[in-house]
């Protein structure tokens, strides 16, 4: 079987060390690629590339450029890979939220303007979509008979070292970009509200205007902003293995990289089902509803009464979790179950 994958060659190229290769992004597409030549001869392509008259048993496309060259060549058979939520969804439901609060739309988080998704998922054969239970029903019912879930991993050995070091009763928020998507509003507002009696929020992420603003206004002396730490990097995995605690109230993912990342320091998160993080992992952590403030406050004060025997112990259920549930062989599986459907 010969093959065509299209992503993005800033996160991903079979030849060269990409420059976002650690990015989840990266990590993903390299995984694929790997998968896929087991099975046969892989060309890849950038998602940007348009080339014509290919002919392939099969296309995998990153869905944001997955239809222009779904529909330039002959493809056998065509799975787009989906590493969001519903986007229709999505984008309605941050438009809503930059219009409450009063901040600008991120605009990277939005396919380019030819995305149709309708058309995207009538194409395909199949869609395989990052995420759990809660992201497969942002999309239509009568979408997701084609849709195949998939779990993603991280580099997990990065961070064994810190896993069961001694930690201090903190909280870190990490996350690439500390914006509207990531929850950091209802961070603000929580932490604000809440008498931390010496107990730290640990920021990490990049900061764009007007949200540095809003960090300087809502901080009452207990968040330390450390600004964006490459996740790969020693630092980081010194500072979140510090913490006791994820704190992510995110908005809307397909599967969080960083919350990953955190749990396989020993972070305990609060999060929330849009996390996409599997929902046997999840049984396992602090679940909060997206906005709630008065909730996210109640589970910040009754995480922080736990004696360290209850800690260790929910720290030591979501590590067996995630090594039984996110991992790159069962990525993989699932990429190879959803060809050989098609096969």
């Amino acid at each position: 079987m010969n093959a065509v994958l299209s992503y993005f060659d800033s996160y991903f190229r079979p030849d060269i060390a990409a420059p976002l290769r650690n990015h989840s992004a990266g990590q993903i597409a390299r995984h694929l690629y790997d998968t896929l030549s087991e099975l046969g001869p892989v060309t890849y392509l950038d998602a940007e590339a348009r080339p014509a008259n290919l002919t392939a048993d099969l296309f995998v496309g990153h869905f944001w450029n997955y239809l222009p060259v779904s529909r330039l060549n002959r493809f056998k058979k065509r799975i787009a890979f989906y590493s969001v939520s519903d986007p229709d969804r999505r984008r309605q439901l941050l438009c809503s939220l930059a219009a409450r609060f009063g901040v600008p739309l991120p605009a990277w988080d939005f396919p380019p303007l030819h995305f149709d998704h309708a058309s995207t998922m009538d194409d395909a054969d199949l869609v395989l979509l990052v995420g759990n239970s809660f992201t497969l029903e942002t999309f239509a019912p009568e979408r997701r008979s084609k849709i195949r879930l998939l779990n993603y991993s991280v580099d997990a050995s990065l961070y064994s070292s810190v896993a069961a070091a001694p930690r201090q009763n903190d909280f870190c928020y990490v996350a690439t970009q500390c914006g509207l998507r990531k929850g950091f509003m209802d961070v603000l507002m929580t932490w604000a509200g809440v008498d931390t009696a010496g107990v730290l929020l640990h920021v990490i992420g990049a900061i764009e205007p007007p949200w540095d603003t809003l960090l300087e206004r809502y901080n009452n002396g207990s968040i330390v902003y450390h600004g964006w730490i490459d996740s790969h990097s020693p630092r980081y995995v010194e500072q979140v293995g510090r913490c006791k605690f994820t704190y992510i109230p995110t908005y809307e993912e397909g599967q969080m990289g960083s919350l990953l990342e955190a749990m396989h320091c020993g972070c305990v998160p609060i999060t929330t089902r849009a996390s996409g993080i599997d929902d046997r992992v999840l049984e396992h952590c602090i679940m909060v509803e997206p906005l709630n403030i008065a909730q996210q406050r109640a589970a910040i004060l009754d995480a922080l009464s736990w004696s360290e025997e209850q800690y260790r112990s929910r720290q030591h259920a979501i590590a067996r979790a995630l090594i039984k549930f996110h991992n790159w062989n069962a990525f993989s599986s699932g990429v190879q179950s959803a060809v050989a459907e098609l096969f």
